[in-house]
């Protein structure tokens, strides 16, 4: 088993002979090779040879990213990014050192996302702090962030809520990029909200990001120019497999992700409290699977009255529905 590999001594050299003390009429050092006469010093184990132990290790655990999970995971115990760590493989772990990074890969190796394990995940330049009480934010949701911008410096219209904010990646990446921006971030969870506001307060904006708990839209006591979301779109089916084959989502909250049968439940919900909270003239940024986005584009269509349009994401998948009302 991996774990079991984890906690014996798999980065350290086998057992070097013992040349019994019983040994009559010889020079017992006589027998033993100069170069094991240091047999109980520990052996010196560098962080390159931590490295390709642990890529093996995730490797056999079937990391489809096991060597760059290894390296970012070795750099952040040793403070340095992975191109500082690159030119100094050859520095030797201390013993602490060496016992942390086993037990960080053996972690990994049962699944637990790599940016829960460093406490942190970039998102549109940003360092942001995540740990369990949120959804690690994910790249493709940068293509939202980049489409919310557009309309806000086409418009002149900033004032944004953005439903579900989780860690508050979106909310701060608009109002650390665009100082117009004033945002109201919702989520129902308490925790999350918390994580938010550690995140905004980190990066100088929460005079602009207003937190507030509540069921999506709920908590908005006046209209808004602009809707982000992204909200809960995976089907329960879906994440239950996923889950039992040992992805990021066994670890994510479950109510940052299923949404029902079809994975709709929760933007059919958002969409249907639009009416008076978005403005006229205003416009909805919804993430989603891209084989929803006709479902999605279809129901903004009906919520907003006005154009709808679909983003592809850097891979070129459908991923964000954009609704301006009309």
């Amino acid at each position: 088993m991996l774990v079991r590999a984890l906690a014996d001594d798999s980065y350290g050299g086998g057992a070097i002979s013992v040349v019994s003390d019983l040994t009559l009429g010889v020079d017992r050092d006589a027998l033993v090779p100069h170069a094991h006469r240091a047999r109980h010093t520990p052996a010196v184990i560098t962080r390159a040879d931590a490295r390709i132990r642990a890529t093996a290790l995730l490797r056999e655990a079937r990391d489809d990213t096991a060597a760059l999970d290894a390296d970012l995971l070795l750099a952040h115990l040793c403070g340095v990014v992975k191109e500082q760590l690159y030119g100094h493989l050859d520095v030797a772990l201390t013993p602490a050192e060496e016992a942390a990074y086993r037990e960080l890969v053996a972690r990994r190796a049962r699944g637990e996302p790599v940016a829960y394990l460093r406490g942190y995940k970039e998102f549109f330049g940003l360092r942001l702090t995540v740990d369990r009480r949120a959804l690690i934010p994910r790249p493709e949701t940068e293509v939202l962030v980049e489409s919310a911008l557009a309309f806000i410096r086409r418009t002149g219209r900033a004032l944004v809520a953005d439903v579900g904010t989780g860690s508050g990646a979106i909310a701060i990446a608009l109002a650390v990029t665009e100082p117009r921006v004033r945002v109201i971030a919702t989520d129902v969870s308490a925790a999350a909200l918390a994580l938010a506001r550690a995140n905004a307060e980190a990066h100088g904006v929460a005079a602009r990001v207003d937190l507030r708990q509540g069921d999506l839209l709920a908590p908005l006591d006046r209209a808004v120019d602009v809707v982000t979301a992204n909200l809960p779109y995976l089907p329960d089916a879906m994440v239950e497999r996923w889950s039992r084959e040992r992805t990021s989502l066994a670890f994510e909250p479950r109510e940052a992700v299923v949404a029902g049968p079809d994975g709709l439940d929760v933007i059919r919900r958002c969409l249907a409290q639009l009416p008076g909270k978005l403005a006229a003239g205003g416009a909805i940024f919804l993430e989603c699977d891209p084989p929803q986005a006709e479902a999605v584009a279809a129901l903004a269509r009906g919520a907003v009255g006005g154009a709808v349009r679909v983003v592809p994401d850097l891979s070129g998948a459908p991923r964000v529905v954009v609704g301006e009302r009309a």
